[in-house]
């Protein structure tokens, strides 16, 4: 998106800053891009809360520096995935015009949609195309309407560049999420027509819903069902602590006492998600989804697959995000690469941004 992009250089890493840890991948923008790196940093669950704020910035400055000092990375220019609540995307519909005439209202418009001071956000657009789902006589069209929050946006960059880094993009990580399925996956599902995919990243902060249209991220929602929200319930029930929550969660979750309280929650999770789905179905006229691609550390979930095949209306895959990349030649630790398919979708839509990219 236009406000998200500062200046564009050749070669980029992907930064995907998270709850749980950064996550960092590298991709060559040849004609056949290659995976050159990759590397994480677990992080303690208190770094950043829930809303994205940042409770130490200089301990996470340090870890930037740390991650990319022993990760092999060609650059230090980066794209950036911007977390939390200070961005928000809405499909809106509006009078067709012109690309130029909608820049001039764009404001105006997304002051009825966007629940932050409109002086305080950076605003974007894509034009989706015709809306068709109206009884209205007015011709009207479907735009995605992007909204960050300004001192956000600088609080991060000047984050990125404290480390030693260059942030040359900052972009919502729904939008990371499609380029790295467009990428890997959008040429088959083009061969089938109009189609209809949905992703569902489940983190540690949000589980993340995004509905791809064709080739276009046309819908996203961050709902607060998450791997934090499973731990706490566990912290809660046997009193204890979050680090041995997420342990318990992990290596303990087939015990009797444990079991039920993730297929409970996994069901919740499961709900909530195919609620969303309904409801953008609700508002689409193709009522049909073709297919869904799972991510994520939370995508483990003990029951989670199962609560999720018996409530969503399409087949469920797991998303590779690096499925269509080839290796860089190197020799890459298969712990590593099992680590960017289930983790570092956001981080490799990021690292396969290009100049112009919409």
């Amino acid at each position: 998106m236009r406000f998200l992009d500062t200046f564009m250089k050749k070669q980029l890493v992907g930064l995907d800053i998270g709850m749980s840890g950064i996550k960092a991948v590298e991709i060559s923008q040849d004609a056949q891009p290659r995976l050159l790196a990759y590397n994480r940093i677990p992080i303690p669950c208190d770094w950043i809360n829930l809303d994205g704020e940042v409770k130490n910035q200089g301990v996470l400055v340090e870890s930037l520096r740390k991650l990319f000092s022993v990760g092999n990375f060609k650059t230090k220019n980066v794209a950036v995935g911007v977390f939390g609540r200070s961005i928000i995307t809405k499909k809106i519909s509006v009078p067709q015009m012109s690309p130029e005439d909608l820049e001039n209202q764009l404001y105006w418009e997304a002051e009825q949609y966007i629940p932050f001071n409109i002086n305080e956000v950076n605003l974007d657009f894509a034009i989706l195309g015709p809306h068709t789902a109206t009884l209205s006589s007015e011709p009207k069209m479907d735009v995605l309407l992007v909204a960050a929050k300004k001192d956000f946006i600088q609080f991060l960059q000047g984050l990125v560049k404290e480390a030693g880094l260059e942030p040359v993009i900052l972009d919502s990580q729904a939008f990371a999420l499609g380029n790295a399925f467009e990428f890997n996956y959008g040429p088959a599902a083009q061969r089938q027509g109009h189609s209809t995919q949905v992703i569902i990243d489940f983190g540690a902060s949000s589980t993340k819903v995004i509905m791809i249209e064709g080739s276009q991220t046309t819908f996203s929602r961050e709902l607060q069902a998450c791997g934090t929200r499973c731990s706490e319930l566990l912290m809660e029930r046997f009193g204890m602590s979050m680090i041995e929550a997420e342990a318990t969660k992990i290596l303990k979750a087939n015990e009797s006492h444990v079991r039920p309280i993730l297929e409970d929650y996994a069901i919740i999770i499961s709900e909530e998600v195919s609620r969303t789905i309904d409801f953008f179905l609700s508002q689409s006229i193709d009522n049909s989804v073709d297919g869904i691609y799972v991510c994520g550390g939370g995508s483990q979930l003990l029951g989670l697959k199962d609560a999720l095949e018996k409530r969503l209306p399409a087949p469920i895959s797991k998303l590779n995000p690096v499925q269509h990349i080839a290796g860089s030649g190197q020799p890459m630790n298969p712990a590593a690469l099992r680590e960017v398919t289930c983790l570092g979708a956001v981080a490799t839509g990021l690292s396969l941004r290009r100049k112009g990219d919409k």
